[in-house]
């Protein structure tokens, strides 16, 4: 190589480092907004030569500066698709990141593109925009506490397990809603079909409820309307094509809940209370004396002694109990072997078994009586008339 072509490669590197020095010094006051905002559509620029160290020495301090020097925690909730642009308006909205630019070149920076999720976020104004982006990648889980409710209980039952809960509210403003339901309540579940004085007995949703820590009464009551909209599937909801009520098919099912163990047998038992009703007979059903003389006497309790309570015993001499005056004239409508039709309201909360159950009854046997069978494992043996029901009472062993 010559020596004037070794001079010319000389020159032409200096030159070369001269735009490179230069671009390096006068880009950012000339260009690198514009830089920047390519940047935000496309972060990868910033990895590239040059470009990048102009794009970060423009942010300066945008990168790393938080938004205030709270460090008090703020709760914050991305939804589902949102982009990192659309994040990062809504942090700055919320006081939590100081620039968007900054935050969205943090996320590249910090390898967390694609990686911010939807949910709820516990966040603090003094967080870096790069701590900021990191807490976005784990949702919050807000601690909860879980309430276990089964098909069969009844209103005061619910209570009463939440009483032996740390929960956020108090069981007896539970309570409260759930004998009288707000007209808010009545209005976003008027399929319930609720009479203006109807409590939502009958019509609580069961299984695990894991209730977080923020939740209100109003909230918890919500949440247990919406897991019995849930488990009954609409086509066990309304009236029936006979013309009874949904508010008396619930009150027929929580009878049939509390009588009935085996699901197969769930129609046929409601078919002996609907034979029992067409030929003007008492239901005669000893689980509704029951839920009467539970009424009565939980009434002389305080809430907090409900916990202690055994629901759903076969008091001593229960008929002589259900009939004596101690009973207050409102619960006697409970009374069905002395009243007939259906009680005014359900007893316990039914499953979706016998919900089905009540909609069709199975009168075809037309059978009047039934009784358990002792070590049957709940199964179940029927009678059409009185005198075959006491053999077969007199036969199992049980008291005429």
């Amino acid at each position: 190589m010559t020596l004037r072509v070794r001079q010319r490669i000389s020159l032409l590197i200096g030159l070369a480092l001269m735009l490179v020095i230069g671009f390096r010094l006068l880009a950012p006051g000339i260009i690198g907004d514009r830089l920047i905002s390519i940047a935000v559509r496309s972060p990868g620029i910033t990895d590239l030569p040059v470009i990048g160290d102009v794009i970060l020495d423009r942010l300066g301090s945008r990168l790393t500066d938080p938004a205030g020097e709270s460090s008090d925690v703020l709760r914050v909730s991305i939804a589902e698709g949102s982009g990192t642009g659309e994040i990062a308006n809504q942090l700055l909205d919320a006081g939590l990141i100081g620039d968007e630019a900054g935050f969205i070149i943090a996320v590249h920076r910090a390898g967390l593109d694609g990686l911010l999720q939807a949910g709820d976020f516990l966040v603090a104004p003094a967080m870096t925009p790069t701590e900021v982006a990191a807490a976005l990648t784990t949702p919050y889980r807000e601690p909860t506490v879980a309430v276990a409710l089964r098909a069969g209980i009844r209103l005061e039952q619910v209570i009463a397990k939440l009483s032996t809960l740390n929960l956020p509210f108090t069981p007896a403003s539970v309570e409260s809603i759930l004998r009288n339901p707000p007209e808010d309540i009545r209005a976003d579940y008027a399929w319930l079909d609720l009479k203006p004085r109807d409590s939502l007995e009958g019509r609580i949703g069961t299984g695990v409820f894991n209730v977080p820590l923020s939740m209100t009464a109003d909230g918890f009551v919500r949440m247990l309307l919406d897991r019995f909209a849930e488990s009954v599937p609409q086509e066990l909801r309304g009236a029936t094509a006979d013309g009874r009520s949904f508010a008396e098919v619930l009150t027929l099912a929580s009878i049939v809940e509390r009588e009935a163990s085996i699901d197969s047998e769930r129609a046929r038992i409601a078919g002996v209370f609907a034979y029992r009703m067409k030929v003007g007979m008492g239901l005669g059903s000893d689980v509704t004396l029951i839920y009467m003389i539970d009424s009565a006497n939980l009434r002389e309790c305080a809430i907090s002694s409900w916990k202690k309570y055994v629901f759903w015993s076969i008091p001593y001499g229960i008929y002589d109990v259900a009939s004596s005056p101690s009973i207050p004239k409102d619960l006697q409508r409970w009374n069905t072997r002395s009243r007939r039709g259906l009680p005014p309201a359900p007893i316990c909360t039914p499953s979706a078994a016998s919900i089905a159950a009540a909609r069709n009854p199975d009168s075809s046997r037309k059978e009047l009586y039934f009784i358990a069978i002792p070590g049957g494992d709940g199964a179940t043996d029927y009678s059409k008339t009185l005198a075959e029901h006491l053999r077969k009472a007199e036969m199992y062993g049980f008291n005429p």
